[in-house]
């Protein structure tokens, strides 16, 4: 598929939605998915996460198995999708890369087997459907090898692998995710997950990061089947009205729904100011030093209006347009009287 020349993904998402106003954060919703079953055939993916590539934790799924339920409904609405994936968990690494310095670092790109239950999916694509994992050491990758970060998987994946074995002129959208817990408020200048969405924005590519939003009740219920089959309408929708034509990006998280809830509707939303999850230090610590208990605290009030934290509380579908600027655009004129006559 190639990259069309109008549109993006933001405008894309505002030429579609329906302003009700009765929606629960206050913002617009976006217009309901096609009845007829998406069809992908031919955009070229590269997907990743900051979860790993490996999927060895069967019970709660905390190291990948998002990476291969997106994977899963993607090939099976005829994308084509290579996997360029961290080696092990990369939680919270936000947009680190590995650096060189003054002398080369071996960055191992090994081929990884897909768990028996995902082996099949996308054996009829064009690529195979091939899945790697990237760690920051000589060949081969093992249990102890240090695992290269999200933006380092993408870098090379858009650098060397994709173009060098599948697609000379690069994929048509990363994906990343879809990550076992939420990315939302606070948590998305320190997403793996997000870093890896932006990285590949700074490259130029279009980019979506899916996150299912986890319950502390049950850490066995993350929603990634269901984020999975929304993610896969939401790119239909983006490709149908020719949006992935630049290098736009989107933060979308899904809601855990509880049995006696219901789901909410998709919603364009702000980064949140508040912490979903936030973090704490427990224990008592002299002058001299010693250890704190690293644990979870309660989350904080949202004082943004449209905010994607809001929207996951009530379970709706949170999607953010990200520019990839860390620039302020407010209070502009402060720091200009700031600096007013100022020669240091």
């Amino acid at each position: 598929m190639k990259r069309t020349t109008v549109g993006g993904l933001t405008a894309a998402l505002t030429a579609s939605v329906l302003f009700l106003p009765g929606t629960a954060t206050g913002g617009p919703a976006l217009a309901a998915p096609a009845a007829e079953p998406p069809s992908l055939d031919g955009l070229r993916v590269l997907l990743t996460n900051d979860d790993s590539a490996q999927a060895q934790d069967t019970a709660r799924g905390t190291d990948g198995r998002g990476l291969y339920e997106l994977r899963q409904e993607l090939c099976a609405a005829g994308a084509d999708v290579v996997v360029v994936a961290p080696w092990s968990q990369q939680s919270g690494a936000g947009g680190r890369v590995t650096t060189p310095g003054g002398r080369p670092v071996p960055i191992t790109v090994q081929a990884v087997a897909s768990p028996a239950e995902y082996a099949g999916d996308c054996g009829d694509a064009p690529s195979g459907g091939p899945v790697y994992g990237v760690c920051v050491a000589a060949s081969p990758c093992t249990a102890t090898s240090p695992s290269a970060s999200p933006s380092d998987a993408v870098l090379v994946g858009l650098s060397r692998v994709v173009p060098d074995h599948y697609w000379s002129d690069g994929p048509d959208v990363v994906l990343s995710g879809i990550n076992f817990g939420q990315n939302v408020g606070e948590l998305v200048n320190h997403s793996g997950t997000v870093g890896a969405a932006v990285t590949a924005q700074e490259q130029h590519v279009p980019s979506v990061a899916f996150s299912a939003e986890v319950s502390f009740a049950d850490l066995t219920a993350t929603p990634f089947a269901q984020t999975a089959e929304f993610a896969v309408g939401l790119i239909e929708r983006l490709v149908e009205v020719d949006a992935l034509s630049r290098a736009d990006a989107l933060n979308v998280n899904f809601p855990f729904v509880g049995a006696d809830e219901q789901l909410g509707r998709p919603v364009l939303t702000v980064t949140g100011a508040a912490t979903d999850i936030a973090f704490d230090y427990s224990g008592d610590v002299g002058v001299e030093g010693g250890t704190y208990q690293l644990v979870v605290g309660a989350p904080t009030d949202e004082p943004r209006r449209r905010a994607d934290t809001t929207a996951l509380r009530n379970n709706d579908i949170a999607i953010t347009p990200l520019d990839g600027d860390w620039t302020a655009h407010t209070d502009g004129d402060r720091y200009r009287r700031i600096l007013q006559g100022w020669r240091p």
